[in-house]
């Protein structure tokens, strides 16, 4: 494995398929009020509703406390499940776990960044439900944030029994009646992907393997975190996703195009992105003005007049073609030069009936800030 270039520092870093994380993750896809963004498009979110049916897809709402990044959170106890971590270790591992320790996942205790801004000991004492510390929690936990304070609410207020056996219920019913029929068609994609990519971990360092699987994401090392772990996602593309726990950083990432079979006929999926990124006046303006240099995502929506929710989007866009990055956990975007000539690149061999090259990435500069 190649040594990262930022920091000294040498995390070991590992490709890994788990049904237990794309079930998760379907129900993340499936049931985001955001369902545009999801490449798998609209029909097979519906498809995948209709299967459930209302009444389960109310019963999913209530036991995620009305935000669906519950299920993105229940991530680090798939984790935590012995290998393979398929689905039904999963639930059984949900199923035997005290209470108390689901909701320490749930609102983020072992991401240091949540401890940072709470101590340890009120966090848990505030998931015990102690009265003072859940005051402290709320009050220094990303208060300005409305919608995390009210989720944040939600966890903690909520018996812990019930919300652990209602999550057993409705993850045990979307997994047979809804994930099972997909999984015979879509796990072989994820494994396709996590071998390919395992090959490319040979050959690159970390922080370039991170930004070529992720489209775009630029990976740091940080004291702590002792291992990476990468999870190839179908459902979830072109989202990437960080989950922390402890010494542990799990980065989901979307699927290479190249893992998904297709005829020969069909463009290929870089090509349709770029072309979908290019094709809005408003985002070849935003690559204007990043060629200027870096821009906060703020900076970027000010600029524009933009809700930071619409530029949002706009960016996910631009960084799911290859055209932007952005580092680990900021909102700061730069130009990627390099992925712009692929463009003309890839229009030519699609006509002329060619392969698509693997996209580059660009060496990173030693000591480079995120």
């Amino acid at each position: 494995m190649a040594p990262t270039r930022r920091g000294g520092l040498t995390p070991t870093v590992s490709v890994e398929v788990s049904p237990a994380y794309e079930l998760l993750l379907s129900i993340v896809t499936a049931t985001d009020p955001a369902g545009d963004t999801y490449e798998i498009g609209p029909e097979w979110i519906a498809r995948m509703r209709a299967r459930a049916g209302d009444e389960l897809l109310g019963r999913i709402d209530a036991a995620g406390q009305h935000d669906v990044d519950t299920y993105l959170h229940l991530i680090g106890l798939a984790y935590d499940t012995p290998a393979p971590r398929d689905i039904a270790a999963f639930l059984a591992r949900l199923r035997d776990a005290d209470p108390a320790e689901i909701k320490l996942h749930l609102v983020t205790y072992y991401a240091r960044e949540t401890r940072r801004c709470t101590p340890a000991d009120v966090i848990r004492l505030a998931v015990s439900g102690d009265a003072d510390a859940k005051r402290a929690f709320l009050g220094s936990c990303h208060p300005e944030s409305e919608s995390w304070t009210e989720y944040l609410r939600a966890i903690l207020d909520v018996d812990g029994e019930q919300l652990r056996n209602e999550l057993v219920e409705v993850l045990t019913e979307w997994a047979e009646r809804v994930w099972e029929p997909e999984a015979t068609i879509i796990l072989p994609i994820l494994e396709r992907d996590a071998e390919a990519k395992r090959e490319l971990l040979r050959e690159r360092s970390i922080d370039e393997f991170v930004e070529t699987a992720t489209n775009g994401v630029e990976w740091v090392a940080r004291p702590g975190v002792d291992r990476v772990v990468m999870v190839p996602s179908f459902v979830n593309r072109p989202l990437v996703s960080f989950s922390e726990i402890g010494e542990v950083q799990l980065i989901v990432f979307p699927v290479a195009d190249e893992s998904v079979a297709a005829d020969s006929d069909t463009p290929p999926q870089r090509l349709v992105r770029l072309s979908k990124a290019l094709g809005d006046e408003k985002r070849l303006r935003i690559l204007r003005a990043l060629a200027d240099g870096e821009k906060s995502l703020m900076e970027l929506a000010e600029l524009f007049g933009l809700a930071k929710t619409t530029m949002h989007h706009h960016m996910i866009v631009l960084r799911s073609a290859g055209l932007v990055s952005v580092p680990v956990g900021t909102k700061r975007y730069r130009l990627r030069h390099e992925a712009v000539p692929d463009v003309g690149a890839l229009l030519s061999g699609y006509l002329e009936g060619q392969p698509p090259e693997p996209p580059r990435s660009r060496s990173h500069r030693s000591g480079q800030s995120g």
